[in-house]
């Protein structure tokens, strides 16, 4: 790659991050208004594979060999991805055995918590309000109680314990075992499906707050047995109808991997006119269009199809979108995202303060940008990538807050009397 290449890369991310000026900057992140982030939560518990040694150990032939076997050949491979593992006592017997670090999970509060740390609000749903998930929400993510905006300590808890969702991360050139992995990511595995959150606070809220919204994230869907997909599809895009029909300009819905492609499409028949925006992982790209190697045919029939106004995805090197609104700022949308995400990734959680990390690498873009096909605007941006992050939980959720936050500053009404009478 050429210097002049990573110069100009460099050089306009510390424009859009500039505290003073750019797009992730103070004044703009005070403006911005408040997120609607659903639909789906769960308490995340991580572990490096390089510590996952009473797996590695286990006896031939049980379900934790059989669950190591499945990690191993997935770090080889350099597949992160998310599977559903069935193992009732799986939770319990890793308690027992390894080193966890938890945290909150799912897209949407994933996404809150990125946006927290930068100063701005967000409200999540959460029907699982047990003391255990409560104890691990974030300031700057409220909660719907009982027609008021809560933090997270002044709720009250309630409900079962669902169990926790398994992160087993691996990294570039570090061993696990005899496999030395030559990417860096990470395995979600599910010992059950936990569904979508029920958060009826939530749903009455988020429809009364819509018309002074920033943007709206839904997500989950994915954590729904298979023939349950149907169902709860109809009854979160039911949601996103509402808050489109109350005036909300950007509502996006994270796709994230399924068991089938059938659940997929299942969702995509609910989904046309009740989203603005999509987006996905490009291995979830691929899953659905195996020959999407250059994204932009494959974004825009998704675009014509589901009648949105961007498609966007997100790789290890660069992210992509095609778009029906202003390309310049869908690029500042991905370039933001792309920041943050590097930024989590250098830290190890959502940063305060977003900053490219000097071991940041700039690849060259695989195709040319910008495109015109039709009516729609194709758009890339090379991202600060870093080949041994310190972490690979939440990139995606990452990318999708930055997206959104500029894709929000511009939409939306002013939040704030809306927010006082709430």
């Amino acid at each position: 790659m050429s210097d002049g290449f990573v110069a100009s890369c460099a050089e306009r991310y510390r424009a859009l991050i500039d505290p003073r000026s750019g797009s992730l900057g103070a004044d703009a992140l005070a403006s911005a208004g408040l997120f609607l982030c659903g639909i789906s939560a769960c308490i995340d518990a991580r572990v490096e594979m390089h510590d996952m040694q009473p797996l590695l150990g286990a006896p031939n032939c049980s379900p934790a060999a059989q669950l190591a076997d499945l990690l191993l050949s997935r770090a080889a491979r350099g597949v992160g991805g998310e599977v559903r593992f069935d193992w009732p006592e799986g939770p319990a017997w890793l308690r027992e055995r390894l080193p966890l670090h938890y945290a909150l999970g799912g897209t949407g509060p994933q996404a809150a918590w990125v946006l927290g740390q930068l100063g701005v609000r967000s409200l999540v749903a959460i029907e699982d309000r047990h003391a255990a998930m409560l104890r691990l929400i974030p300031a700057g993510v409220l909660l719907a109680e009982s027609g008021t905006l809560k933090t997270p300590d002044a709720v009250s808890p309630a409900g079962p314990h669902i169990p926790e969702i398994f992160i087993f991360e691996f990294t570039a050139g570090r061993a696990i075992g005899a496999v030395v992995p030559t990417r860096s990511s990470r395995v979600i595995v599910r010992f059950c499906d936990r569904g979508i959150q029920h958060d009826q606070d939530f749903e009455t809220m988020s429809r009364r707050l819509a018309p002074s919204a920033a943007a709206g994230l839904l997500a989950g869907l994915n954590d729904e047995a298979v023939e349950n997909v149907g169902a709860a599809s109809r009854h979160v895009f039911a949601l996103s109808r509402d808050w489109k029909a109350a005036g909300l300009k950007t509502i996006h819905f994270e796709l994230a991997g399924y068991a089938t492609q059938q659940a997929v499409e299942e969702l995509f028949s609910h989904s046309r006119g009740a989203i603005t925006s999509l987006g996905m992982s490009h291995s979830e790209l691929l899953a659905m269009s195996p020959s999407a190697h250059h994204p932009m045919e494959a974004l825009v029939a998704l675009g014509e199809r589901l009648d949105l106004e961007r498609v966007c995805v997100h790789a290890d090197t660069w992210a992509a979108a095609a778009t029906l609104n202003d390309p310049k700022e869908e690029e500042r949308a991905l370039m933001a995202g792309c920041a943050i995400a590097s930024a989590r990734a250098a830290n190890g959680e959502p940063a305060r303060t977003i900053a490219i990390a000097p071991a940041a690498e700039f690849h060259p873009l695989p195709f040319e940008t910008p495109v015109r096909k039709g009516r729609w605007t194709f758009v890339a941006c090379a991202s600060p990538y870093l080949e041994k992050p310190v972490t690979t939980l939440g990139l995606g959720d990452s990318f999708t807050a930055g997206c959104l936050l500029i894709l929000g500053q511009h939409r939306h009404a002013d939040a704030g009397p809306a927010l006082q009478r709430a």
